[in-house]
C-alpha cells in the first residue's frame, strides 16, 4: 500500500449592472486627442490614479474590483489609497517609482489621449479612466474598455498590495485557505535519487504501537517502492501543526491561487503547464522540463481543500528551494 500512494503520485506526474458613460448599451465610442504625447521622459510620477476589476487578482473573498490612487491630501502630502477598502497610507518614492517603471514596461503612454468605450458591457469589461501627472507637467490619460487579465493592472495590484503589507494593512489580500494541513505527499527527483514523504497505510503486522497508517520516508533511488530501506514512523504530535506553518510561511497558498491564468494561450492551463507562481518564467518562455529534477507535492487541507504542484521547470523549482529545503529539512529530522 505505501508503494502503491508513492508510485501513484509519481507516475501520474513523469507521464504525463452597467456603467455606460451616458451612452446607450452597446454604443461605441472612440476619439483620439491627437496632441497628446505617446512617450514620458520623467520618471518622477506624481499623481497616480486607476481603477480596474481582475479576473486574476482578488481581495478578500473573491472581491476582483480595485482602484488605486496617488494624490496630495489637504495639507499637501501625498497619500496612497485604495477607494473600495478605504485603506491609505502616505506615499514614498519607492512606490511612486515602481508606479512610473509599470507604466514603462507596459507602454501605457501609447494610449496617451484615447477614448475608446463600448457601453453596456459586463462588470469585468466596463470603462475606466487611467491618470499619471508627472514632476515635470506631462501628463497620460486614457479611458477604454477594461481588460480583466491586463499583465499593467496585475503588476499595479501587486505592487499595492505588498506595499500596503509591508505597512501593517493586508486589506488587499485575498481570503486564503486558514484550516490546517491534514495530509502531505511530497516526491523529489534529482537524477537517480527520487525521495518520497508521506502517510502510508500498512497491515498489522507491520504496525507501530498498534498504528497502521504511519509516516514514511523512502529515498532509494528509483527502486524506492517496497524496498527495505523505506523508514516509517508514528506520526509526531504536532505534526501536521509544523506542516501547516512551513507552508503558510511560504506564501505557497496566494502564489497557488494567482497563478492559474496562462497569458500565452488565454486559458487557465498554467498549472498544466508545470507553473504555480514561484519563478519569473511563463509558457511563453517556452522552458523547457529539466530532465533530471522533478517535484511533486500534493496538499489537503481539513477543510476538504487541496493543492496539488507537479512541475519539472527549472524556474519554478529553484524558486521554490527555500520552501523545499524547509520542509525537508524538518520531515528528515523525524527520521
Amino acid at each position: 500500500m505505501a508503494a502503491t500512494l508513492c508510485l501513484t503520485s509519481l507516475l501520474a506526474f513523469l507521464f504525463g449592472g452597467c456603467r455606460d458613460d451616458g451612452h446607450p448599451s452597446g454604443s461605441h465610442t472612440t476619439h483620439t486627442d491627437p496632441d497628446a504625447p505617446k512617450t514620458i521622459q520623467s520618471t518622477d510620477l506624481a499623481e497616480f490614479s486607476a481603477a480596474f476589476y481582475l479576473n486574476t487578482r482578488y481581495r478578500g473573498d473573491e472581491e476582483h474590483r480595485f482602484e488605486f490612487i496617488v494624490s496630495p491630501d489637504e495639507g499637501g502630502t501625498s497619500v496612497a489609497r485604495e477607494t473600495n477598502t478605504g485603506i491609505s497610507a502616505p506615499a514614498d518614492r519607492a512606490l511612486t517609482d515602481a508606479l512610473a517603471a509599470v507604466i514603462a514596461k507596459n507602454d501605457l503612454a501609447a494610449q496617451n489621449g484615447l477614448y475608446d468605450v463600448t457601453a453596456g458591457l459586463p462588470p469585468e469589461y466596463q470603462a475606466y479612466p487611467f491618470e499619471a501627472v508627472y514632476a515635470s507637467g506631462e501628463r497620460l490619460s486614457f479611458t477604454v474598455n477594461n481588460n480583466p487579465y491586463a499583465r499593467w493592472a496585475e503588476e499595479v495590484y501587486d505592487l499595492f498590495a505588498a506595499w500596503f503589507s509591508a505597512r501593517g494593512t493586508d486589506a488587499l489580500e485575498p481570503e486564503l485557505e486558514t484550516s490546517p494541513v491534514t495530509r502531505i505527499t511530497l516526491v523529489l527527483a534529482d537524477g537517480e535519487n527520487v525521495t518520497c514523504y508521506g502517510g502510508v497505510n500498512v497491515r498489522e503486522e507491520n504496525a507501530i504501537g498498534g498504528e497502521t497508517y504511519l509516516l514514511e520516508k523512502d529515498a532509494d533511488g528509483r527502486e524506492m517502492f517496497g524496498t527495505e530501506t523505506a523508514q516509517r514512523i508514528l506520526f509526531p504530535d504536532d505534526f501536521y501543526e509544523r506542516i501547516t506553518a512551513i507552508v503558510a510561511s511560504s506564501g505557497l497558498e496566494k502564489k497557488y491561487a494567482f497563478s492559474y491564468y496562462d497569458r500565452a494561450a488565454g486559458n487557465y492551463g498554467n498549472h498544466d503547464e508545470g507553473y504555480f507562481g514561484w519563478g519569473g518564467m511563463t509558457t511563453a518562455d517556452n522552458e523547457p522540463d529539466s530532465d533530471t529534477q522533478k517535484v511533486s507535492l500534493h496538499l489537503e487541507y481539513e477543510s476538504g481543500h487541496r493543492v496539488s504542484i507537479d512541475t519539472g521547470k527549472p524556474s519554478e523549482i529553484e524558486a521554490m528551494r527555500p520552501f523545499l529545503d524547509e520542509l525537508t529539512a524538518y520531515l528528515d529530522s523525524l527520521f
